[in-house]
């Protein structure tokens, strides 16, 4: 029974020193196990963070090599002003950018689109102009005398000409956009000197039987603005000097002429313009035809001393020679002034 016994604490003895060296060699395994995990973990995290300092560096490196620029949120019309919602930043490669990309914001904000420019656009000096300052003299004009072409739409750009009997065809504002269009009115801003010029020139067609009219540019961001040529006559601006009512005078003969010619063109689309101009086709030319005389008809003689006979006048408009109206002169003595030619 003892020996049993023995041999039984033995065997116990036995397996808890097989057990134990099975505990120490997967405790062994277990650490050992755990090192290289931590090891392949460091060298993975080690891999990554060199990949990301690579990347980052690249980033640095691509980020020099990129020019920043602006575009546009929305679309933007021809001699339409750009505003500071209207830019969003952009960057482009340096191989792609063009020279004159507009890096500044300041630079776009504020000025206004020579072309169209579409969503997305990048912008460049190209594309953009300084808008002009609003002058201090700078009024919205309402204009019904003037006759305008047929597919005239509003944010065109005209100059306004007149045109007398004799042929001779001249300049009166240049380069002025259509604000508002209810044609046969539109409305354009004006300086005080245009203001003049258009309201001499209104006279002259009045008393002349003379055609305002406008004309369109081809493509006005790119054109120049034309170069005035109507040379205001002294004589007219006396007469509105001495007679202010003169001009909303002529200016309501003149609209009542468009008015019948725009009448007539809509009672007959086929038909051909004929006549000795607008002014012919009123109301109001007979009066004037019977009163001053037609610069179609025969021209008056003159008397040694430079007069016309009594009850005629003449008036005459040469490119060389100072302009000689009569009717002119002969109004402005009615109102006590004297005379003097431009």
């Amino acid at each position: 029974m003892s020996k049993l016994r023995q041999r039984t604490k033995h065997l116990i003895y036995a397996g808890l020193t097989g057990a134990s060296a099975m505990g120490l060699l997967f405790a062994g395994y277990a650490v050992w196990n755990a090192m290289e995990h931590n090891e392949r973990e460091g060298a993975i995290k080690r891999h990554y963070q060199r990949q990301i300092a690579d990347l980052e560096q690249a980033q640095l490196q691509s980020q020099k090599s990129m020019a920043s620029g602006w575009t546009l949120s929305r679309d933007v019309a021809p001699g339409e002003t750009i505003k500071q919602g209207d830019l969003i930043q952009i960057k482009l490669p340096l191989e792609a950018a063009p020279g004159n990309l507009i890096a500044n914001k300041d630079e776009a904000a504020g000025r206004s689109a020579k072309i169209e420019l579409g969503k997305g656009t990048p912008l460049t000096e190209a594309m953009l102009y300084e808008g002009q300052p609003t002058a201090p003299d700078l009024r919205n004009r309402e204009m019904k005398a003037v006759s305008l072409p047929s597919n005239l739409k509003q944010g065109d750009t005209v100059d306004v000409r007149i045109q007398f009997p004799s042929g001779q065809d001249y300049i009166v504002l240049s380069k002025k956009k259509i604000d508002k269009l209810a044609s046969p009115t539109m409305w354009i801003k004006m300086n005080e000197q245009e203001i003049l010029s258009l309201s001499s020139a209104m006279v002259d067609a009045y008393l002349h039987d003379a055609a305002l009219y406008a004309l369109t540019y081809v493509e006005p961001e790119m054109q120049s603005k034309a170069v005035p040529t109507y040379p205001v006559n002294k004589a007219v601006m006396k007469l509105i000097a001495s007679d202010p009512n003169i001009v909303n005078k002529a200016e309501q003969t003149l609209a009542e002429a468009v008015r019948t010619a725009l009448e007539s063109d809509l009672a007959s689309p086929d038909a051909q313009a004929s006549g000795n101009g607008l002014f012919s086709a009123s109301e109001y030319s007979s009066g004037y035809g019977e009163a001053a005389g037609s610069s179609a008809s025969t021209p008056s003689t003159f008397q040694p001393d430079g007069s016309t006979p009594a009850g005629k006048s003449e008036d005459t408009f040469t490119l060389d020679q100072p302009q000689q109206n009569k009717l002119l002169e002969q109004a402005v003595k009615e109102s006590g002034g004297s005379t003097e030619q431009p």
